[in-house]
This record gives structure tokens, C-alpha cells and sequence, in this order.
């Protein structure tokens, strides 16, 4: 994808497309590095943080109690 520098002030900016924006999970602060030769934009973020935030044990949407309880499943698995 080929975009161009804006100019802000005395620096430089590029507008990131919302698609990218979602595909990264960009927060609203990011890390900046260079890499071989290369501009590497990173989330601050932590991919899977907030996981669990809500995660109530007791409200599991599929328990696994029963699961494979049935003795016609069992017949069908080699122990």
C-alpha cells in the first residue's frame, strides 16, 4: 500500500486506513522502531489483554461436563 507524508507542524504524518487500524488492534498510542532499513509501527497493547476481564467460571457458555458423556460417542473413540 503506497500512501504519502502530510506535513504537521515541522514533522510528518501518514493517515493509517481504519482496515489496518482494526487488523493490528491499534490502541491510541503505538511503538515506533527501525528495522532493517524499515519504519515498524507496533500496538502498545498487549494482543490478548482483557481477555479475561469478564470471564466468569460459573457462566461458561459450553461446560464441558457431558461433553463426550454419551455412550454411543464413546463407541465411536479407540482408547
Amino acid at each position: 500500500m503506497e500512501t504519502r507524508l502530510r506535513k504537521i507542524g515541522n514533522s510528518r504524518g501518514v493517515i493509517i486506513p481504519a482496515q489496518l487500524i482494526e487488523r493490528l488492534r491499534l490502541s491510541d498510542t503505538v511503538e515506533l522502531s527501525v528495522e532493517n532499513e524499515a519504519l515498524v509501527m507496533r500496538s502498545t497493547t498487549p494482543q490478548r489483554q482483557g481477555w479475561f476481564d469478564n470471564y466468569d467460571p460459573g457462566q461458561d457458555d459450553m461446560p464441558l461436563e457431558g461433553f463426550i458423556d454419551d455412550a454411543d460417542d464413546q463407541a465411536d473413540w479407540e482408547w
